[in-house]
């Protein structure tokens, strides 16, 4: 079994509440200068330029998760069992970042852009590869020891001077904009590589050494990266790629309303994230004294299935509306399947504190295995549903697999803590105590 021991005293940490709000802040402020740059693109560039540049995105968002490594889900962790120098252990995650985003995304971004410039689409190549400075700006970002810091506050001011940056940017060069499509990409990665280096300078200033406690190999990284990593990417597929099979059977408007409300509801999943990186440093620091580690995973879990109540009651009664709203039109299929997204997202609030502290115990490999058996089983339950049903169809494939991925979570947590308990039993005395 594994040491785990904190970098940080939990009593370092600011409150819980000030942690959450802080961390809530940051991905508002972040979705709000998001939104503003949305408008901003929509109305500076052409119909077909516009066009392009969402089908490169979408290309190079997907490389940028394969770069990330899933660090920000073991981030904290490595940074907890390491010990020593924090800085170091981040140093060495975006040196490995950096190795497999020039050594796997480059080339396949190559690749990518060769298929469109040999379909004609010139355009769409040029910002596929221009999109790739978007993935070495990811290798650089140092979020995750924020968490592991209990830092929010930095996280919210730097993101936004990075968006920010970008935005004035965009408006200082709207003339070569409008001639390059494929600057946008590139100066977006200035803008917010800016603001993640001037939030390593602040972090440096805040980490404090420890005594090492357990090295940690780079290969391991690399592998426990890669596994988080892919089911963090499985995990996006199969919550959103439903409405490509959903096309096959209903008209193109139904599966546009589906499409906003699932777009609605991973826009809410965002809170589910910022609460775990909330708890996430108290709970990986106690992750192998079973007392400890249940008393504080009873609270991540209560505060998880308030706010799960509370967001599946909002989603329910505000969600036709918003939708409605963006529309500007009456959506009967929105209607019909909010309410089943309103009980996906409580789910997926008692689902999300098993799922993802999975990789943080060491259960990569049953993390990743866990979302491929969704993936496969929500393929097996749209096949059957959605040409009966159509959009309600879709949406009750998500709860089912969903309540699949909880069951699955909350079992083998109770595994990993049945056996620090059967390792207690044959110890005399554990080895670490917060």
């Amino acid at each position: 079994m594994n040491s785990f021991r904190t970098t940080y005293p939990a009593t370092s940490l600011p409150p819980v509440w000030l942690r959450f709000f802080g961390y809530l802040s940051a991905d508002g402020l972040t979705y709000l200068l998001g939104f503003a740059i949305y408008g901003w693109l929509i109305r500076t560039l052409a119909d077909s330029q516009y066009g392009q540049l969402t089908i490169a995105t979408s290309i190079y968002q997907v490389l940028m998760m394969v770069g990330a490594l899933g660090l920000d889900l073991i981030g904290p962790r490595l940074i907890a069992e390491a010990g020593g120098d924090p800085i170091r252990v981040v140093q060495r995650g975006q040196r490995i970042r950096l190795s497999v985003s020039l050594g796997i995304c480059g080339p396949a971004s190559a690749v990518l852009a060769l298929i469109y410039w040999h379909r004609g689409q010139a355009d769409v190549a040029c910002v596929i590869i221009a999109g790739f400075t978007m993935v070495l700006a990811r290798a650089v970002d140092v979020s995750y020891l924020a968490v592991a810091l209990g830092m929010p506050g930095a996280l919210a001011r730097t993101r936004t001077l990075g968006l920010g940056l970008y935005l004035a940017i965009l408006v200082v060069c709207k003339p070569l904009i409008v001639q390059m499509v494929w600057i946008v990409p590139v100066l977006n990665a200035m803008g917010i590589t800016i603001g993640r280096v001037q939030l390593l300078r602040v972090l440096r200033r805040r980490a404090r050494a420890a005594a090492p406690s357990m090295p940690v190999r780079t290969l391991d990284i690399a592998w426990q990266g890669a596994k988080a990593g892919s089911g963090q990417l499985l995990l996006l597929a199969y919550q959103t790629l439903d409405v490509i099979l959903l096309a096959r059977y209903v008209p193109a408007e139904s599966v546009g309303q589906y499409a906003m409300v699932s777009r609605l509801y991973l826009f809410g999943t965002a809170v589910l994230t910022c609460l775990l990186s909330t708890f996430l440093p108290e709970l990986v620091a106690v992750a192998s004294d079973c007392e400890l580690l249940a008393k504080r995973f009873k609270g991540f879990v209560l505060a998880s299935a308030c706010l799960g109540m509370v967001g599946a009651a909002v989603f329910w009664t505000v969600g036709p509306l918003a939708c409605e709203f963006l529309g500007h039109r009456h959506l009967t299929v929105a209607r019909q399947v909010t309410p089943f997204y309103a009980l996906l997202f409580l789910v997926m609030a008692l689902c999300n504190p098993f799922l993802s502290l999975l990789p943080s115990l060491h259960k990569g490999s049953a993390y990743v295995g866990g979302i491929a058996g969704a993936a496969g089983l929500l393929t097996c339950i749209d096949v059957v549903l959605v040409p009966r049903l159509g959009p309600i169809g879709a949406a009750l494939g998500q709860l089912i697999v969903t309540s699949f991925l909880a069951v699955f979570g909350a079992t083998v947590y109770q595994y990993h803590v049945r056996g620090l308990n059967r390792i207690r039993a044959l110890t005399p005395a554990q080895s670490y105590r917060s």
